[in-house]
């Protein structure tokens, strides 16, 4: 008798985790597209440009590139007979007619240009002298989980590499990061292995796993937990609040940052979609997220990159640290652009990026 109950009770809690995973990976969902204004794929672009981080004046780095320590053989079929390699490029948004512009990086001590896969991105600007930092997110070809910190010299379109931050247990698989100053910074661990088998049981089981981690420029810790895949993490412009999007959750997260840079959480914020990376306006304080909107094609992109994916961009207006409007700016079934991974806006004009596909530029008719 109690065996029977205790299968009973355990096949409803199988079936529980199933209808949520399905209405998760969007099974029931469909898009149609629209857009802002006219739109157009940018030229010079290399295959992704997964993380953008825009400076006030309209100056845009770009990650191109992902790739994962493992990953399916589709992946790697496509990786390799499109000689992709791990790029990092510059986009000027007052100069939208110009083509993208690959920065050169030198290889140190400490970082191999060669083994670069990146994936998130901040940039730092000292406003004393003027130099701007640019951290980036790398997970290093045969190598290990790091975060690379350069110098920009913008007169060389060049990168000048000065740190690899690695070796701490907390930097598990990084995702994302903000700087905070020339020497520390808060990143995101979106899962705890790096297998690929392991991210796919791991992303099936829905387990709030992932967290948020902070380098004070002496030692890691881990300041928030308890989140469904922390994806895109970014800050107001006052740094008195960090933003973090749950992928799996498909929920924004707002977090008071204190004194100490603790992480103390203010709201939840659902989505109902998947946020990939989040940039904060310079300007207006807005926040512009890509997302996946129906993520079981998005998991299909991921397993072989010839398959499309739809892709969507939300802009979300704030008020004293708490969301006060969603427009849907953005939303394309994948032939345009697949599986877009971040948007900012400048000027009334749109730049949004992806996993492994191109980069689109948009005109913004429509009042933000």
């Amino acid at each position: 008798m109690y065996i029977k109950i205790i299968i009973i009770s355990l096949l409803v809690l199988l079936f529980q985790h199933c209808v949520k995973i399905y209405f998760l990976m969007g099974f029931n969902k469909h898009i149609f597209n629209h857009y802002p204004g006219p739109c157009h794929q940018v030229e010079g672009m290399g295959f992704g440009s997964e993380d953008m981080h825009m400076l006030p004046n309209g100056m845009t780095f770009i990650t191109s590139g992902f790739r994962q320590s493992e990953n399916p053989r589709h992946f790697e079929k496509f990786y390799a007979q499109n000689n992709i390699k791990g790029r990092i490029y510059l986009f000027n948004m007052k100069n939208p007619r110009k083509v993208v512009q690959e920065m050169t990086l030198t290889s140190t001590e400490d970082f191999d240009k060669d083994k670069l896969q990146p994936h998130g991105i901040s940039a730092w600007e000292d406003k004393t002298s003027g130099t701007v930092y640019l951290f980036v997110v790398n997970h290093e070809r045969d190598g290990q989980e790091k975060i690379e910190k350069f110098q920009v010299l913008f007169d060389k379109l060049a990168l000048q590499h000065v740190k690899s931050y690695y070796g701490d247990p907390t930097l598990k698989q990084v995702n994302d990061i903000v700087a905070t100053s020339e020497d520390s910074f808060f990143y995101t661990n979106y899962l705890t292995t790096s297998s690929y088998i392991g991210r796919i049981l791991e992303t099936l089981a829905l387990m709030p796993w992932a967290d948020v981690g902070y380098f004070d420029g002496t030692a890691y810790r881990i300041v928030a937990d308890g989140i469904m895949m922390a994806n895109g993490i970014h800050m107001s412009r006052d740094g008195r609040f960090v933003y973090v999007v749950a992928s799996l959750g498909h929920e924004l997260r707002i977090y008071e940052r204190r004194n100490d840079n603790s992480l103390h959480l203010r709201e939840i914020y659902p989505l109902h979609s998947a946020p990939d990376n989040i940039i904060v306006d310079p300007v207006t304080g807005d926040l512009y997220i890509g997302l996946h909107p129906i993520g079981y094609q998005c998991m299909a992109h991921l397993d072989d990159p010839s398959v499309r994916a739809p892709s969507q961009v939300l802009q979300i207006k704030l008020k004293d640290g708490s969301v006060s409007s969603v427009t849907e700016l953005f939303v394309d079934d994948g032939n345009l652009i697949s599986a877009s991974t971040v948007a900012t806006v400048y000027n009334k004009k749109m730049l949004i990026g992806s996993f492994l596909d191109k980069l689109v530029y948009c005109d913004v008719d429509v009042p933000l």
